[in-house]
């Protein structure tokens, strides 16, 4: 039976925080648990916290990619959400999973290796690759999650995101607290500890909110057609892979960007990796927003009915409010902010450069916010191939290549390649933004 509630919905701001805030609790959620390793992690010293800080920088680039192509299953579910269309995206969105996992995997096995061989220290490599081995296998219950997250999305019944969440957050506190550090006698596991405690704590989460979707009727996954399964398994990819590129060309670019850091100074990498951890918690309120204006724009467009842009406006108007507070409060209390990823072991010279990038990067926080946004939104268009294309020429021409020539031909060094980097993420905003609306106006009558 249609859920007709879910076509009714009002599309008011109130309604869009309402729906977003589970799941922007979800995406916090995943954030929090790196920014615990990296505060957990912090206590051991500078080295423990650059190595953790590029090893969760790079294994959950790939999980960000995975939520990217599989955010296609909530357009699919939102164009119909009855069960058994629920059902069928579900089942489909698991064989696309499992290529991320295998990536994963992949990237952890092969990424020590590159880093050894690109004069990183062997102290940070070991670090590096205890953390990375075992955080990998994590992405699959996050995208088992993930993936049950957009069937509530797509019903808007997304209330009880919020409480698993809260539970995740406070075991993976807990379990890296111990793993970490040790209990007692037992000295713990070091960086490998974190790691080992986000495996764990991500399985339980995704056994309990399978358990409970699967019993609240909201799909079914009897009776279904292998050829049904394999259409929208096609679909989402045909949708997906651009959506996926796209994310993927961004996270290479933090990526990039940390590496690049990285060889110039170990400090501008641990500050880097402060900076990255900080301006997730803009991309969990951005994503949120972005995939709850998706679902709505795809239900809107399927039934016919306007305006679009207005659904754009107040996704990107709360996006940027958003982004706004976080970028004072960052600005402000950048000093408590370090606080959270530095000890006592952590050296002044370190401490002021984290807190000066901090306070630099924060009004570009808006940008990001916006192209986050509106990337989403052009998705619930059915729209992602045009966004990849024009984004890599931000990415990559203005923020990569352009820091690395402010870094090396201008010899500005680190301070370069940041700058390029800040640049890319503004001009990607600005773009996304026209793109957003210019294709509202095509759809609407």
């Amino acid at each position: 039976m249609t859920n007709h509630s879910h076509s009714q919905s009002p599309d008011t701001a109130f309604a869009l925080i309402r729906t977003a805030m589970p799941i922007g609790a979800f995406y916090l959620t995943e954030i929090l648990v790196g920014l615990t390793d990296l505060a957990v992690v912090g206590a051991l010293g500078t080295t423990e916290l650059a190595a953790v800080g590029l090893g969760k920088t790079i294994i959950l680039s790939v999980m960000v990619v995975g939520f990217a192509v599989l955010s296609i299953g909530t357009i699919q579910m939102a164009e119909r959400p009855t069960p058994l269309r629920c059902g069928a995206v579900v089942v489909a969105s698991f064989n696309v999973a499992l290529v991320f996992v295998a990536v994963a995997v992949l990237t952890a096995q092969v990424s020590p290796s590159i880093l050894s061989k690109s004069g990183y220290e062997t102290e940070l490599v070991s670090a590096f690759e205890s953390y990375t081995h075992i955080l990998a296998w994590a992405i699959a219950p996050a995208l088992c999650i993930g993936i049950f997250k957009n069937v509530l999305n797509a019903r808007q019944t997304t209330c009880l995101i919020t409480w698993l969440s809260i539970g995740i957050v406070l075991g993976n506190l807990v379990a890296s607290i111990a793993f970490v550090h040790g209990v007692g006698s037992w000295q713990g596991l070091g960086v490998a500890g974190a790691a080992w405690a986000t495996l764990l704590v991500n399985a339980i989460a995704a056994g309990v909110l399978s358990s409970i979707v699967l019993r609240s009727g909201a799909l079914r996954v009897t009776g279904l057609y292998a050829r049904r399964i394999w259409f929208l398994a096609v679909d989402a990819l045909r949708l997906g892979w651009a959506a996926g590129a796209q994310q993927a060309l961004e996270s290479v670019l933090f990526i990039a960007v940390l590496y690049l850091l990285g060889v110039h100074s170990t400090l501008w990498l641990a500050a880097g990796a402060v900076v990255f951890a900080v301006m997730e918690v803009n991309y969990a309120a951005s994503a949120a927003l972005g995939e709850v204006l998706a679902a709505r724009v795809a239900a809107r467009r399927k039934e016919g009915r306007a305006p679009v842009r207005r659904l754009l406006r107040l996704g990107g108007g709360l996006a940027c409010a958003n982004a706004i507070m976080l970028g004072v409060t960052i600005s402000v209390f950048s000093d408590a902010t370090v606080a959270l990823f530095s000890s006592a072991q952590t050296v002044d010279v370190a401490r002021e450069l984290m807190m000066s990038l901090l306070v630099w990067t924060a009004p570009f926080f808006i940008f990001d916010a916006l192209q986050i946004v509106y990337v989403h939104g052009l998705r619930g268009l059915r729209q992602t191939v045009r966004p990849m294309v024009l984004s890599t020429g931000c990415y990559w021409l203005v923020g990569l290549s352009g820091g690395m020539a402010l870094a090396g031909p201008a010899a500005l060094g680190a301070t370069g390649v940041w700058v390029g980097f800040c640049a890319g993420i503004a001009s990607a905003g600005l773009l996304m933004t026209a793109l957003a609306f210019r294709a509202a106006r095509q759809v609407e009558p």
